[in-house]
């Protein structure tokens, strides 16, 4: 098989593990979706903060 076809049964199989864990347990739920609201909220701070000190005048 292609290794394309490989990487993607691997992220499937990932993604349902993550799935499957936050169905059944509800700890888990509420870590991953903090994990994920709190990463992408400090990725978009970085984001702009980062674009505000480029265009900075000094």
């Amino acid at each position: 098989m292609d290794k394309r076809i490989y990487t993607l049964i691997f992220l499937f199989v990932i993604y349902f593990l993550i799935a499957i864990t936050m169905l059944f347990f509800p700890t888990a739920q509420k870590f991953l979706t903090g994990m994920l609201f709190g990463a992408t909220g400090l990725g978009l701070f970085y984001m702009f903060f980062g674009l505000w000190l480029l265009e900075r005048k000094d």
